[in-house]
C-alpha cells in the first residue's frame, strides 16, 4: 500500500496492513509531515494520527522519535543517492572530461534536492539525525558515489595523489555549506555553479 493509498483511506487501524507496510507507511507519513511543517513539528502522535493508527502501534516499531528520525533520514538518504545515481548512469565514458562532469553533477543534484525539500534537508542536516561522531560512511551510499567520483579525478590525472586524500572532506564541507546558505536565504541560488567552479579550482580540476 502506497502513501497517498493510506491517506485516503478510512484510517484502517494496524490490522489492516501487512508485516512491515507499517512500518514504511510510518516513515512515509513522516516525510509529509517534515516536509509540511518543518523537522522541529514532528512527534510521534502527530504521525500516528496522518496514518490512522494508534499511537503505540508507532512505538512498537519507533519507541521514541529520535528512532523515528533515524528512520527517517536513512530513507531520505536513500533517496538521495538513488537520484544521483540515475544522474550519474547518463554520463558515461573513462575520459577526465566525463570524470568532471560526474563530478559536478554529483554536488548539482544534493544542492537541486536541498533548494526544492528545505525542511527534509534540515532534517538530515539540522542536527536532528545522529552522526556517527567517528565520522564514518560505510554504508551511506551518496559518499561512496562521491569518493568514486573522486576516485575517477585521480585516475584520469585531473587532481593530484596530494589532493586526493582531502577530496571527500573539502567537496562535502563546500557544496553542504554553500546549500544550507543558500537554503536558509544568506545566499542566491545562482552562486552554487560559482562555488562548483571554486571547487574544481581548489581541488585541481579546472586546470585540465
Amino acid at each position: 500500500m502506497s502513501l497517498p493509498d493510506v491517506l485516503r483511506s478510512k484510517r484502517p487501524g494496524r490490522d489492516s496492513y501487512h508485516h512491515g507496510d507499517l512500518q514504511v507507511a510510518l516513515i512515509e507519513a513522516a516525510i509529509v509531515l517534515v516536509r509540511k511543517n518543518g523537522p522541529d513539528h514532528l512527534s510521534l502522535r502527530a504521525v500516528a494520527e496522518q496514518v490512522g493508527v494508534s499511537p503505540s502501534a508507532v512505538y512498537h516499531y519507533f519507541p521514541d522519535k529520535d528512532s523515528l528520525i533515524s528512520g527517517v533520514g536513512d530513507k531520505l538518504f536513500i533517496d538521495l543517492a538513488q537520484m544521483q545515481k540515475e544522474a550519474l548512469s547518463d554520463i558515461s565514458g573513462k575520459s577526465a572530461r566525463a570524470a568532471k562532469r560526474r563530478y559536478r553533477e554529483l554536488g548539482r543534484i544534493y544542492f537541486r534536492w536541498a533548494n526544492k525539500e528545505p525542511n527534509l534537508f534540515r532534517l538530515m542536516f539540522g542536527g536532528f539525525c545522529r552522526v556517527d561522531a567517528r565520522g564514518t560512511h560505510v554504508d551511506n551510499e551518496a559518499f561512496l558515489m562521491l569518493t568514486k567520483c573522486l576516485d575517477d579525478l585521480l585516475e584520469t590525472g585531473v587532481i593530484s595523489p596530494q589532493m586526493r586524500r582531502y577530496g571527500e572532506l573539502i567537496s562535502w564541507s563546500a557544496v553542504q555549506g554553500a546549500s544550507t546558505l543558500i537554503v536558509e536565504g544568506h545566499l542566491p541560488e545562482e552562486v552554487f555553479e560559482d562555488l562548483l567552479d571554486g571547487l574544481e579550482l581548489a581541488l585541481g580540476a579546472g586546470k585540465k
